[in-house]
């Protein structure tokens, strides 16, 4: 997992300050291999809790920006933590565009007791702009989001629906000689990051643990 951050009180919360000296030190070794041609380390924030669809990312390199985004605690009434990530700044690109994967698990109550459930199919959802680090303000080259990507015009133009199969991609690893077989070696990763997060989430996700319940998590 990239270095991350959880931000629970804004700018004055331990856990920021920690994070500005590591931001500090980053940006005075502009030699490390992990900054943009700018000479800046990039961060992404999230928002903690009360979102989908991608609303709320942003990727940022300058530090005054990250501390106005994680100076707003309240949204709607409800209290808002953030979670600041180091940016992956060469990730594996699909046709030289960001992708993610998207799969699902299944978690049931059934007489108080807590099941999870594999989907072994998955997909990837790719961008629609060609991956670079000089624009990280613009959400259609970074957020693989389907509420995001929607809204380019070159939605769809790629792959239908900037959708892509596990063969369709295997295909592609093969043809740039990426040694790697997607349904061996990334599926079981996948499924144990799944049973990791329904573990992690067990206490609380059905804490009264009620008699016939279910929910799908993607």
């Amino acid at each position: 997992m990239p270095l991350t951050f959880h931000i629970k009180e804004g700018p004055t919360d331990k856990e920021f300050q920690r994070f500005m000296e590591v931001f500090k030190d980053m940006d005075a070794n502009v030699s490390k291999p992990t900054y943009d041609k700018l000479g800046k380390s990039i961060w992404i924030v999230k928002p903690g809790e009360n979102t989908n669809r991608g609303c709320g990312i942003q990727v940022c390199r300058e530090l005054s920006q990250i501390k106005e985004i994680v100076s707003n605690t309240n949204v709607n009434g409800q209290k808002r933590s953030y979670i600041i990530q180091k940016y992956i700044e060469k990730p594996l690109l699909y046709k030289n565009r960001k992708f993610d994967i998207r799969c699902y698990t299944l978690m049931t109550t059934v007489n108080g007791n807590l099941q999870g459930y594999w989907y072994n199919e998955g997909y990837l959802r790719t961008s629609s702009k060609d991956f670079n680090l000089k624009n990280v303000t613009n959400r259609l080259i970074h957020l693989t989001n389907d509420a995001v990507q929607k809204k380019s015009d070159d939605y769809g133009k790629f792959e239908s629906g900037n959708k892509l199969s596990y063969p369709e991609f295997q295909k592609y690893l093969d043809s740039i000689d990426v040694k790697c077989n997607i349904i061996k070696e990334i599926v079981p990763q996948l499924k144990k990051m799944a049973q990791d997060t329904i573990k992690a989430c067990s206490r609380k996700v059905d804490p009264h643990r009620r008699h016939n319940t279910f929910e799908v998590r993607p």
